[in-house]
């Protein structure tokens, strides 16, 4: 019911499914005031979709199931509560984007760190802007060219000269980088740097240490001197102004244990999305269609369940998915299926 119940507030299903769920509801007087409050946050997404920019992580998130439905007061406090919250940054609080982070930790803080675009022109230059967490809170950054960073506790980070496509770290940080072949992004630390296209990375940086993590593409971390090429599901480190060897990643979880169940893909091929979703949630999910797996994913979730991050994949690419017992079937939707 999950899927066709997503499907019927969005206006995509068949007359026949229409009476099936509406069959449920009269059965079910006291589901009407939940789903009421449902259809307002799947109304918001769709608001908030047309509002983010082609490559930022769209507010799909904020479509939720109905056993969430309960929550929806909880999501709007959460989000008055991050609003009103002194931003430390020097330039701002953004908290009107992504309102599905928020209440999944309450010491989430969420920035966007660009600048409107100059009328007539096709972009804004970034001021010279620095984010600061304290012990216990992270907080999640969003750039001007789609890049979204998320930044760990007591850690800080700033822009370079006001470029989207450059800041210095302390502490640590996951990366999803949008893929930019002409102008790489380069991370830089006290121990050294890191510099890539477009990828997923996971950064801890200390005064004389600098420990990498990636989940997807290149990242070449180098000192002055010298540099590695270091690929995903590899992990490298610089330690004292030298590389070290190239070694099989930790899973992310353990190597960041502060994400606490976030996952985020960054025009991620289906492909890969899915051997992750798999390996995060020791599920089994069959691809049944091969020509959805020329479909990317750009979205994030905190603390979903695998019933609720596949029901959002499944409606992002317009796939049919039956979700149930550890295991996924994604194919095609018929076109006689309800739009």
């Amino acid at each position: 019911m999950d899927e066709l119940f997503l499907q019927y507030l969005r206006g995509r299903t068949t007359a026949d499914e229409n009476r099936s769920v509406e069959a449920w509801l009269r059965e079910t007087p006291e589901a009407q005031e939940e789903v009421n409050d449902l259809r307002l946050l799947v109304e918001a997404a769709s608001a908030a979709d047309l509002e983010v920019e082609p490559g930022a992580p769209p507010a799909t998130d904020l479509v939720v199931r109905e056993a969430e439905a309960r929550r929806a007061a909880a999501i709007r406090r959460a989000d008055d509560r991050a609003r009103r919250r002194p931003a430390r940054s020097r330039f701002g609080l953004f908290a009107g984007w992504a309102t599905a982070g928020v209440f999944a930790a309450a010491a989430l803080v969420i920035w966007d760190a660009r600048e409107p675009a100059a009328s007539g022109t096709g972009g804004g230059s970034l001021a010279s802007q620095e984010f600061i967490t304290a012990p216990g809170e992270t907080a999640m950054v969003r750039l001007g060219d789609g890049s979204v960073i998320r930044l760990g506790p007591g850690s800080r980070m700033r822009n370079v000269d006001g470029s989207a496509r450059a800041v210095v770290l302390e502490g640590e940080a996951f990366f999803s980088i949008a893929s930019n072949p002409a102008q790489p992004f380069r991370v830089t630390t006290a121990a050294g740097t890191a510099r890539v296209l477009g990828t997923r990375f996971h950064l801890t940086a200390q005064l004389d240490e600098l420990r990498l993590v990636v989940v997807e593409g290149t990242v070449a971390l180098g000192t002055a001197t010298e540099e590695v090429q270091v690929g995903a599901g590899q992990a490298a480190s610089i330690i004292e102004g030298r590389p070290g060897p190239v070694t099989a990643a930790p899973p992310i979880e353990e190597a960041a244990a502060w994400l606490e169940g976030f996952i985020i893909f960054q025009d991620t091929p289906l492909a890969l999305a899915i051997r992750e979703v798999e390996q995060r949630y020791g599920a089994e999910v069959a691809v049944e269609d091969a020509v959805l797996l020329e479909r990317t994913l750009t979205m994030w979730f905190t603390s979903k369940s695998l019933d609720e991050v596949m029901t959002v994949i499944c409606n992002v690419i317009d796939a049919r998915c039956s979700i149930g017992e550890g295991r996924v079937r994604m194919r095609v939707r018929d076109a006689d299926e309800g739009r």
